[in-house]
C-alpha cells in the first residue's frame, strides 16, 4: 500500500541512511509486506522515532513462511545459519548482505509465529509495513538484558549486545515511565 502523505516520510528521508533506504527499497519491490514483518532496529525506529533520533543499520525481519522470502533468493545469496543470540521457530536465521556505495547492509530473516507477536502497522519510507509493537520489542529488550551479561553469555558475551538491549530498554521504559506520569509532552518530539 503505497503512502501519499505521512508526517513521517521526511524524517525517514532524513535519518535513515541512503544504503539502508535502497535496502529497503529492495525488500518494498520484492517481497510481500503483508507476510513479513520488520523487528530489532526497524521496529525500534518506527515505534521510537517520534519521541528520539534514532538511525537503521543492520535489517531484521520476521516470516511465518519460508517460500514468502523465495521472490529474493535467486537475487540475492541467502545464506542458512543457526541463530547464535536470538530464539527462532526453528533455531536458523537466513542471511544476505548487500553491497551499497561500498556499505555492507546486513538483512536478518527469522522465521516466527506471527500468533505468538503483538504486530502493528507505521508508515516507513512511504510505505505501510508490519513490524514488532512498542510493548513487544520494549518486553523483548528488558528481557534480552539478563542474557546477555558475561556472567550468563560466558563465551558468547559481547558487551556490545549487552548495551544495545540495555540502552534499547531504557527508551521503552522511559517513554512508558513518562507516559504514565503525564509527562511525555517533555520530551521533544522529532515529530510536529
Amino acid at each position: 500500500m503505497e503512502i501519499e502523505k505521512t508526517p513521517f516520510l521526511e524524517i525517514d528521508k532524513k535519518n535513515i541512511f541512503t544504503e539502508q533506504q535502497k535496502a529497503l527499497g529492495f525488500i518494498f519491490d520484492n517481497l510481500d509486506l503483508s507476510k513479513i514483518a520488520f523487528c530489532g532496529g526497524v521496529a525500534d525506529y518506527l515505534n521510537l522515532r517520534q519521541y528520539y533520533q534514532m538511525h537503521i543499520n543492520d535489517l531484521d525481519i520476521i516470516y511465518e513462511n519460508e517460500e514468502d522470502l523465495d521472490p529474493i533468493k535467486n537475487k540475492v545469496d541467502v545464506k542458512r545459519y543457526i541463530s547464535k543470540f536470538y530464539r527462532t521457530r526453528n533455531g536458523e536465521t537466513l542471511v544476505y548482505k548487500f553491497k551499497i556505495y561500498g556499505k555492507e547492509i546486513n538483512v536478518d530473516n527469522f522465521p516466527k509465529d506471527f500468533s505468538t507477536l503483538t504486530l502493528t502497522q507505521s508508515p516507513l519510507l512511504g510505505k505501510m509495513v508490519w513490524h514488532s509493537s512498542f510493548n513487544e520489542m520494549k518486553k523483548f529488550h528488558n528481557n534480552e538484558i539478563h542474557l546477555k551479561t558475561s556472567e550468563i553469555a560466558g563465551i558468547n558475551y559481547e558487551w556490545k549486545r549487552l548495551y544495545k538491549h540495555s540502552k534499547k530498554a531504557s527508551l521503552y521504559n522511559n517513554v512508558t515511565f513518562l507516559e504514565e506520569k503525564n509527562l511525555i509532552h517533555t520530551i521533544k518530539k522529532n515529530v510536529s
